[in-house]
Parts: structure tokens; C-alpha cells; sequence
């Protein structure tokens, strides 16, 4: 048991680091940031805060959020998880922006951005099922999953969905990128999950018996059984 649980931190480090490339290799296309990004500029630029403060606020407030949708206690481990993220967010940017410039040709710019999008929904996807934590985001994304009955790409879209419409307003940085990330991104985070789930239950890091978090497997559970 000890043994299988170090391989889900493991995991869990694994996805996050993976995410944090691939939201990387998104700016570093340069075709538009997602939703939360461009918001957080935007607020950036009217409170005259810098961006990871105004990022560590909007993360506290939609972690408030989830715990009232929830209906339960505020949770630290999304706190945590989020700072980590954080981290390996701007090591990922000292890597990468110090290493590689963004694409000049159009297609290769959306090249960029396809691989971006596809890693990141892949990190994304291996650290919520190891379920030991998750980022403000996606703490807010599950909660609005399990109040509202919802799946995880519908939940996904409506969250970037308000994102985008709270950059808007504040005047952030949208491009075709963003309505792209806002439209693309919870499918491929679902199609991701539903791909790792049966992979990770052979390796016997996940049991038959579970129900990873946003994927509709019960049905495919009591088929099995």
C-alpha cells in the first residue's frame, strides 16, 4: 500500500510537471493565453499588482468558491498544489523562453499550440486521477462538475467560458488561442482521462473499484463486474 502511494505522488508530480509544459509551450506560440491567464493580466494592469500575485488571488477566491459549491470546509491541499504549480510554471518559462523563441509562420504557431494543448490536457488529466489534490482550477472545475451533475468537458468549457467573459471585461489579452483553449481544451481532458484510467488500473496504480473523478465509468465498472 505504502509502495502504491509513493507512485501516485509520483504521478501526481509527474501530470503537474507535464502541465506546466504544455500551458508553457501555449504562450510560447503565441496565439493567445487561456482564460484565466488573460484575466489575470487584465486585473494585473488595473490594480497594479504583478501577475502571480494577482494568479495567487484569483486562486484563493475560486477555491472559496468550490468549498461554497461544495459545501465543505476550505481546503489547504488545493492551495498547496497551486503554489507548486506555480513553481513549476516558472521554471518551465526559465527553460523554455531562455531556450526558444515563438514561430513566425502561422502554421507553425498553430503546430506549437496543438502540442501545447494536447500535453497540457495529458498533465492535467494524470495528476486529477491520481486524486490526491488539485489546482484552484480545477478544484473549482470538479466542484461545478458535482454540484451541477455535469461532465467533465461541459464543466471545463463553462468555466473558460466565464474566464473569457471576466477577461473581456477587464480588458485582457484574447486571442484565437484562447477561444480555441475555451472550446478544445475539456474534451481533450476528458479523452485524455478515459485513456490513462484502464492503463493505470493494469499498472495497479488505480483499482477497478474507483471512480476516478470526471469520467463517466460506472457504467463500464458494473459491466466488469
Amino acid at each position: 500500500m505504502k509502495k502504491k502511494q509513493t507512485v501516485r505522488i509520483i504521478l501526481f508530480i509527474t501530470g503537474l510537471v507535464t502541465l506546466g509544459l504544455g500551458a508553457r509551450i501555449l504562450l510560447l506560440s503565441d496565439l493567445g493565453t487561456g482564460g484565466i491567464d488573460a484575466l489575470a493580466i487584465g486585473l494585473a494592469r488595473i490594480l497594479g499588482f504583478s501577475f502571480g500575485m494577482v494568479i495567487n488571488l484569483i486562486g484563493i477566491t475560486l477555491i472559496i468558491i468550490g468549498a461554497i459549491l461544495k459545501k465543505r470546509s476550505l481546503e489547504w491541499k488545493p492551495i498547496v498544489t497551486s503554489i507548486l504549480y506555480g513553481i513549476i510554471f516558472d521554471l518551465w518559462g526559465w527553460i523554455l523562453f531562455n531556450r526558444f523563441t515563438s514561430p513566425k509562420l502561422p502554421s507553425h504557431k498553430g503546430v506549437m499550440f496543438l502540442i501545447g494543448l494536447f500535453i497540457a490536457a495529458l498533465g492535467g488529466a494524470l495528476y486529477i486521477l491520481m486524486e490526491i489534490s488539485t489546482s484552484s482550477v480545477d478544484y473549482i472545475m470538479l466542484a461545478i462538475k458535482e454540484r451541477f451533475y455535469l461532465s467533465i468537458q461541459n464543466s471545463r468549457i463553462l468555466l473558460e467560458i466565464l474566464f473569457v467573459i471576466g477577461a473581456w471585461l477587464v480588458q485582457g489579452p484574447i486571442g484565437v488561442g484562447t477561444i480555441c483553449i475555451m472550446l478544445l481544451f475539456g474534451p481533450i481532458l476528458q479523452a485524455c482521462m478515459k485513456l490513462l484510467n484502464p492503463v493505470l488500473i493494469k499498472l495497479g496504480v488505480l483499482s477497478k473499484e474507483s471512480r476516478p473523478i470526471g469520467i463517466k465509468v460506472r457504467k463500464i465498472i458494473l459491466k466488469n463486474k
